[in-house]
């Protein structure tokens, strides 16, 4: 998987990222393997929606430009 490009990125910094991980995985730790992963799935559900939005802004951008600058650099 490639990161992304940094302006996608919030204002989190990589230690807060990390604190925020940490965290993370103790509040899910009591959770059932059934509730793990139905939060998984509304997390990558999320993910697959910004990609989406993304993806559709490009190819608009592209279809301005006639197809002459590529936008995924």
């Amino acid at each position: 998987m490639r990161p992304e490009d940094k302006s996608f990125q919030t204002g989190l910094s990589d230690q807060g990222l990390e604190t925020l991980k940490r965290q993370l995985v103790d509040l899910v730790e009591p959770l059932n393997d059934h509730q793990l992963l139905d939060l998984a799935d509304g997390i990558h559900e999320m993910l697959r929606q910004r990609r989406a939005v993304r993806q559709h802004h490009v190819e608009r951008m592209k279809g301005k430009a006639g197809h002459a600058v590529n936008l995924l650099i």
